[in-house]
């Protein structure tokens, strides 16, 4: 058996030559394989042909490496060992595309196995498109590269420097080759060295030598320069530097296959002589490469085969006119057939060969040809087109025309193609070419006549399209135009027939004015129109003249005529006035001179009846006024004129006495004979209640009033006199005087005078309703009978005075005030109103309602000890009342005892007899539970022990209870029942919510432990009967027997407990089984039989 790597075929040697030394030198094997085949994608292909291991004085080996060498794809190929190879064991490396064939429990695996599994060993790849493989057969588990013939091997060592990694390369063989750190001249070379490599690691290149100059210092490559400057630098040959790659950073002159993850794989960076400390950049091994050093030896130890992909090498596509047959072609590359499908994927073949005619097609249509070999359908497929050009079509034509004469642009589009102008329907010569044609001059309407070429397919018929002559005629019209200068006519305002009139100021030349233009007077305009966008050559004058009409002022600006109902005519309140309608006139004209215009007045808006004398004896037709029509003419010219109107209106004199007496009382407290007057107060009497509208002011004397200067307050004392004049003034100024006459007369309530009403405060807030009608007669009372008096109650002086904000519901009036408010009386004559008294005379009291607290619930016992209800802070001295739920008085004081529940209510009562709002005490019944046994449910021996209290229908008691399980202080719950209950004694506790107290009961739960631990801990320690209550006796026993029916240990039921031992010794951790046998006090026997475990 012969070593491979390394040093070790030497020392293997020695050693053999230590016991024997007539052993010759082991002859290494030769292989040899024969393979060059077309490869179908996807499918199965065996890589050699043949294959044969010759080795004279060696029948095994320890392993064969085959590879893919050239064109691996990570991802899509891989070696599979087909058929039955009992002796023979696989191993594929994904990385670096190779199949290791080794034997079973890595023993030597015989050539003769070797050769047929080899012959077995197929290619596979999911690509439809792969690249030309080499694989390589060798005896060495380094990667062989046919292309070099040389070895590459990866060799781990974390951290190693590259000096350190050149000296180990540089002492290491392969079968008698010398090592050498790689150099990499190719990317076959790169890919076998670096992404299939079973790791990255330092190769032989270098800039140490000069900064920028890469070389290989390795192996026969040394010296060679392949890399000149960083990352963005040039290569004479070959380098497979990864991006952004060499950089220099931090004097990094050695090159080092990168890490994988980090870039394109299997490409090259540049590293310190020691790397990094850790990760991607800290180096992880070497690459040495083996062959072309000179003395090595010739060696057979692999072999190489290829397959390849055959292809499409050319094709040339068909095409047709409108529809038809064509032929395609393809030319394969060297041996292979054609195929022809008609889907990229589909598997009907249609033809075989180069050249593929067509079926008839109408539409351009997408044949594949495929590369085949031995009728293979998978592979790259090449589109090859047959194009079948529609007959083109003129899609649309754009006439033209042109104004009196000269040349034409005609457009047109075709569906596809180049279009062909012509001049004739048929035949003739092409005028142009195009989607445009700019035609020759001509003065008369012409049609031309166009069609479309593609792909030297013509369209079927020409179409014509037509260039038009247009030559426009003059618009019509009247020559000479006139108008009003109101109109403020423009351009657009004169009468004009004719097509797009365009409007100049000369003759000839210019450019047209805009239609928006005024028009001025005495001025001659140019028209013309336009046809087709064909301007008429000449110029049609319009001669204008403007005539001047009054412009008026704005409507706001002109007054209507106004006179208050006068004596003129003899009578103030007819509606009807002398007016003067010309006093408007100047205001109207706005300016111009009156001699150029002539005032018309009519009374109606027809302007059908006019007025005669309108400057000074015009008497309104209607009553109270009416809207005056006025038309002011031109007097050169009576068809311009400007119209409005104006109102004249005759305003009504306020209705009034002329004069009153006005009296007053004196009531201000002082009894001197002066007093104030609220001279509004007589405004209804002096209008007769109708002075809404009017504005009335009051003065001293009578030409201040008619002059309205000098007026006076509305509140007036008499001792600035007894006469007043009171204006009274409409909206529109119109007024009359009235006189008024003061007189003063004295009257007063006697000093210390008034009358109280007093009542309970039906809430607490010191307010109640009050009928104050009820002391009405009482204020009467106080002044001499015969005289018609009201009385009036105000909350303050002031409003009394004033009989303003006076108490209008006196049978319900809620005191503002809370408990006591005094109110303001004023009685006063219905028949004169002139005297009155005010005082406050009326005190209303509020006396307060008994207020006091209880505690409004108790809970009662039903013990037979009675309770004691009792009412608290009290606000006052109080007499009390209790009352039970049927109404009868059970108490006086403030406290009650009862021994019953029920509703009991009590109220108090303040020395001013106001009674309290009853108050109620609700008396709750409860009581401590009563419980027995009889009333509990016990579900024991079992995994889910429970206990059930019976509480239905109150069968513990009338209260409302709680419970709780061995615990005195709870927590307790509301559900009578528990689960998860363990065996053994517990006690129930049973709580009445309403506090009325707590029982409890004991109860017991049989069971029989399940496991038990004797370690002396404490816990578990013994196993025994739990839960045995009174209802059994003392003859109840417990026998213990092991898992092989041996009596272990007999207990007494309610008080032995078993250790886990048998006569002292310990017994093992094991299952054992029990029979309880179960005494009741009537002597029944219930037996029990389990088993349990002992756990140590």
């Amino acid at each position: 058996m012969l070593r491979k790597v390394g040093t070790l075929p030497y020392l293997i040697i020695f050693i053999f030559l230590a016991h024997n030394f007539c052993w010759a030198q082991n002859i290494a094997p030769v292989l040899t394989a024969t393979g060059n085949q077309a490869y179908c994608p996807k499918s199965q292909i065996n890589i050699v042909t043949d294959f044969d291991i010759v080795d004279p004085d060696d029948t095994s080996i320890e392993a064969l490496y085959i590879q893919i060498s050239t064109g691996y794809a990570l991802g899509e190929d891989i070696l599979l060992l087909t058929g039955f190879h009992p002796n023979v064991l696989t191993s594929w490396s994904a990385i670096e595309g190779k199949l290791t064939l080794f034997g079973i429990a890595s023993a030597p695996v015989s050539y003769l196995d070797l050769i047929a599994a080899t012959k077995d060993i197929v290619f596979q790849s999911t690509s439809n498109n792969p690249t030309d493989k080499f694989f390589s057969l060798t005896i060495g588990d380094a990667n062989y590269l046919p292309l070099t013939d040389h070895y590459y091997e990866y060799v781990p060592s974390i951290g190693i420097t590259w000096t350190t990694a050149q000296t180990a390369a540089d002492n290491r063989t392969y079968f008698g080759l010398q090592g050498y750190l790689a150099t990499i001249t190719s990317a076959e070379e790169a890919q076998l060295s670096g992404e299939q490599a079973a790791g990255a690691g330092w190769i032989g290149g270098s800039d140490a030598e000069a900064e920028g100059v890469w070389k290989w210092v390795t192996g026969p490559e040394t010296g060679t320069v392949f890399w000149n400057g960083l990352s963005n630098g040039t290569s004479p040959n070959f380098a497979f530097w990864n991006t952004n790659e060499p950089n220099q950073s931090g004097n990094e002159d050695y090159a080092h296959v990168t890490a994988p993850g980090v870039g394109i794989p299997g490409s090259w960076n540049d590293l310190t002589n020691t790397g990094n400390n850790s990760g991607d950049y800290q180096p992880k091994g070497y690459i040495v490469e083996y062959g072309g050093m000179p003395g090595d030896p010739v060696l057979n130890i692999s072999a190489s085969t290829n397959i390849f992909t055959v292809s499409i090498i050319n094709s040339t596509p068909g095409s047709i006119c409108e529809s038809g047959s064509t032929n395609l072609e393809a030319i394969p590359s060297s041996g292979a057939d054609v195929l022809w499908f008609d889907t990229p994927n589909g598997v009907n073949v249609l033809f075989s060969g180069q050249i593929f005619t067509t079926p008839n097609i109408n539409n351009t249509t997408t044949y594949y040809a495929l590369a085949s070999v031995n009728g293979c359908t998978e592979g790259v497929r090449i589109p090859v087109t047959a194009t079948v050009t529609p007959l083109p079509t003129i899609n649309s034509v754009n006439g033209s025309l042109i104004c009196n004469s000269g040349s034409g642009t005609l457009t047109a589009t075709a569906s596809a193609g180049v279009i062909n102008w012509y001049d004739l329907p048929n035949g003739g010569v092409s005028l142009n070419t195009g989607t445009t044609f700019n035609t020759p001059s001509v003065s008369a309407t012409t049609t031309y006549y166009l069609d479309a070429t593609v792909n030297g397919c013509v369209s079927s018929t020409r179409t014509p399209v037509t260039l038009t002559v247009q030559k426009t005629p003059l618009p019509t019209a009247n020559t000479n135009q006139s108008f009003c200068d109101i109109e403020q006519a423009t351009i657009s305002n004169i009468i004009i027939t004719g097509a797009s009139v365009l409007w100049y100021t000369s003759n000839t030349g210019g450019t047209p004015i805009n239609t928006s233009t005024t028009l001025v007077t005495n001025t001659t305009y140019y028209a013309t129109q336009t046809i087709n966008g064909c301007e008429s050559i000449n110029r049609l004058p319009i001669n204008i003249i403007i005539n001047e009409t009054v412009v008026l002022p704005p409507p706001s600006e002109i007054p209507n005529l106004n006179l208050c109902d006068n004596l003129l005519d003899g009578d103030d309140t007819n509606g009807y006035a002398i007016f003067d309608l010309t006093a408007n006139e100047t205001i109207l004209l706005n300016g111009k001179l009156a001699s150029n215009y002539t005032f018309n007045y009519f009374t109606d808006s027809a302007y059908t009846i006019p007025i005669i004398t309108p400057s000074s004896a015009f008497i309104n037709t209607i009553e109270d006024g009416q809207k005056i029509y006025i038309r002011i003419v031109n007097t050169t010219n009576n068809s311009c004129y400007t119209e409005t109107s104006f109102d004249v209106n005759v305003n009504e004199l306020p209705a009034i006495q002329a004069s009153i007496v006005f009296k007053n009382c004196d009531e201000d407290g002082v009894a001197d004979g002066f007093t104030n007057f609220n001279l509004e107060e007589a405004n209804d009497i002096i209008t007769g209640n109708n002075s809404v509208g009017l504005t009335i002011s009051y003065y001293t004397s009578i030409n201040d009033a008619n002059n309205g200067s000098g007026s006076i307050s509305s509140i007036f004392n008499n001792q600035n006199g007894n006469t007043i004049y009171a204006r009274f003034e409409t909206i529109n100024g119109c007024y009359r005087v009235s006189e008024i006459n003061l007189q003063v007369s004295t009257t007063s309530f006697s000093n210390g005078y008034f009358e109280a009403l007093e009542f309970c405060d039906d809430t607490t807030d010191g307010l109640i309703s009050f009928d104050l009608t009820q002391v009405t007669p009482l204020f009467i009372s106080q002044f001499p009978t015969g005289q018609n008096l009201s009385v009036q109650y105000y909350e303050n002086l002031n409003d009394a005075i004033l009989e303003e904000n006076e108490i209008i519901q006196q049978d319900n009036y809620i005191n503002k005030i809370a408990f006591s408010q005094t109110l303001y009386v004023r009685v006063e004559s219905d028949d004169n109103g002139e005297c009155f008294g005010i005082g406050p005379h009326l005190l209303l009291t509020v006396n307060p309602k008994p207020e006091f607290e209880v505690d409004n619930s108790e809970i009662y016992c039903l013990d037979n000890n009675p309770i004691t209800l009792t009412t608290f802070n009290p606000k006052g001295n109080y007499s009390y009342e209790w009352k039970d739920d049927n109404g009868q008085i059970i108490s006086n004081s403030p406290t009650v005892e009862v021994l019953s529940g029920g509703e009991y209510t009590v109220t108090a009562t303040s020395n001013l007899d106001c009674i309290s709002f009853p108050l109620i005490f609700d008396v709750v019944e409860s009581a401590i539970a009563v419980i027995d046994i009889e009333d509990i449910t016990i579900v024991e021996l079992t995994d889910n022990n429970s206990i059930t209290i019976n509480n239905d229908n109150n069968n513990l008691g009338i209260g409302n209870y709680e419970f709780s399980l061995d615990n005195f202080d709870g927590p307790y719950r509301d559900e009578p029942f528990f689960d998860r209950v363990g065996a053994g004694s517990h006690i129930i506790y049973v709580k009445d919510k309403n506090g009325c107290g707590i029982t409890s009961i004991e109860v017991f739960i049989l069971g029989f432990p399940k496991y038990f631990t004797p370690n002396n801990d404490g816990v578990n320690d013994t196993w025994l009967i739990k839960g045995l209550g009174q209802d059994y006796t003392d003859a109840s026993k417990v026998s213990v027997f092991n898992r092989y029916g041996k009596l272990i240990k007999q207990l007494t039921s309610k008080s032995g407990a078993w250790d886990g031992t048998f006569n002292g010794e310990l017994l093992p951790q094991s299952d054992y089984w029990f029979i309880a046998e179960l005494v009741d006090l009537s002597g029944n026997v219930k037996t029990y039989k389990g088993h349990f475990s002992l756990v140590r």
